[in-house]
């Protein structure tokens, strides 16, 4: 597959530039200090739009949540000025200030600059999954590069160590050694798995299901991360590509009980489609209707090759508009965690078109009624059988207006996505933005 070709490339020369529904991840995460969201909190004497229960809050850790810029981070910054991004720790803080809080891949010589930032690391360690090696071997290497950090508050700071991207199945019994070795100094390893739409070949399995089934049987991973790019020129959604794959990696990660990460499409590359506010939002709020507890984005920092385009950072080192909409999404994300953490995804559905391998209404188990338009419906419960619906807009070019019912009688409330608090489903509150999406709840 071509794509994923382009990314191996693109991924070995930005690391030699530097020398989740489950509590698994949580074990092995130290949580950041609490850092405020500069979101404002509207005041409306409106009852039908007054926000209720609102309270101070910081942004969410990602052990909770990952928000993460995938690949590898740029050097120059390290030689001076580059863009709008005057030293490292300059290029940490713009993250931050794009509501990430888990930095790129990037060497432990930046850590103290992560950690400056109220950021968690993904180190690289320099691994060769290729070549063979004893666990003890893998021991040593991750073991020395921990003795490397001398500062213990900068250690804390690292959240995973860079193993692999999208690996054939013949490379799983290697990744099982160096993924135990990470695990054991209690950091998580990070390996990216092929999209649905990638090839037999690359995969190394039949299908794949058995190409995830042999990842988790093997390399017993504490969440699962995987890619998919469906985005088209014209801002084409292909569903079929795209829910299919959330639907099988769905399916293996409430089997196997734990968490998965979605890496989406957030630059223009070959023909797929430039980002808008609609392709960023409809692949957020998807992997949140199927209950994911990660996005990565493709990337942040614009490749220096090809027709690479409109990543938040250009190849100058300057933002593009991508930026505040990458920053506006991202905030979301943050004011609908603490909720949203604290549920159960127990069914997901669509009306309109249903694509491959997905169901309709007839599945529904906690909606009663939905308007006939093409949505994506994530049914959840929380700790005490309390029913919530991720509602997402899947038209891509047109806003929308709908009506819901609940099987539980109750007024129909929104888990506000702008700040935290809720607001009553009526009136202008039933419109959603293209590829938009909605936490709704019964009270």
């Amino acid at each position: 597959m071509k794509t994923n070709q382009t990314r191996r490339k693109f991924l070995a020369t930005a690391v030699s530039a530097v020398t989740a529904s489950t509590a698994t991840s949580v074990a092995f995460a130290t949580k950041r200090p609490e850092l405020p969201l500069t979101v404002e909190k509207p005041n409306s004497s409106n009852e039908s739009t007054a926000v209720q229960k609102t309270t101070n809050y910081a942004r969410v850790d990602p052990s909770e949540f990952i928000i993460f810029p995938w690949g590898g981070m740029p050097d120059s910054p390290s030689r001076g000025e580059w863009g709008d991004i005057a030293d490292i720790n300059a290029m940490m803080k713009d993250l931050y200030d794009c509501g990430f809080n888990t930095s790129g891949f990037t060497g432990v010589q930046n850590l103290k600059y992560i950690r400056n930032n109220r950021l968690a690391g993904i180190i690289t360690a320099g691994i060769d999954t290729e070549k063979e090696i004893t666990q003890k071997e893998a021991d040593e290497k991750i073991s020395t590069l921990m003795a490397s950090v001398s500062d213990p508050e900068d250690r804390k700071t690292i959240h995973a160590i860079y193993v692999r991207d999208e690996p054939n199945a013949s490379l799983f019994p290697k990744l099982k050694v160096w993924s135990e070795a990470i695990k054991k100094i209690g950091v998580l390893p990070y390996i990216n798995l092929f999209p649905e739409c990638a090839s037999l070949e690359q995969f190394g399995t039949n299908d794949y299901m058995e190409y995830l089934n042999k990842y988790v049987d093997i390399c017993n991973p504490p969440y699962i991360s995987y890619d998919n790019y469906s985005l088209f020129e014209g801002g084409r959604l292909d569903e079929d590509r795209f829910y299919r794959n959330l639907e099988l990696i769905r399916l293996r990660s409430l089997q196997a009980d734990i968490p998965f990460w979605n890496v989406i499409l957030s630059n223009a590359h070959f023909n797929y489609a430039e980002p808008s506010d609609a392709t960023l939002a409809i692949q957020v709020y998807s992997t949140l209707a199927y209950g994911g507890k990660g996005i990565g984005y493709f990337t942040y920092y614009t490749p220096q090759v090809g027709n690479y385009r409109l990543a938040p950072i250009d190849r100058f080192g300057y933002r593009t508009k991508t930026w505040k909409m990458m920053r506006n999404i991202n905030l979301q994300i943050h004011s609908l965690v603490p909720v949203y953490k604290e549920l159960k995804s127990i069914n997901v559905f669509h009306t309109g078109n249903i694509p491959q391998y997905s169901q309709g209404l007839e599945s529904a188990k906690l909606v009663k009624s939905i308007s006939d338009t093409p949505l994506l419906i994530g049914e959840f419960v929380d700790p005490n059988g309390k029913p919530y619906a991720m509602v997402v807009n899947k038209n891509m070019h047109s806003s929308i207006s709908f009506d819901i019912e609940f099987k539980e009688k109750g007024r129909i409330m929104i888990v506000s996505q702008f700040y935290r608090g809720r607001v009553s489903f009526s009136g202008e509150q039933k419109w959603l933005a293209p590829g938009c999406g909605v936490l709704l709840t019964v009270e």
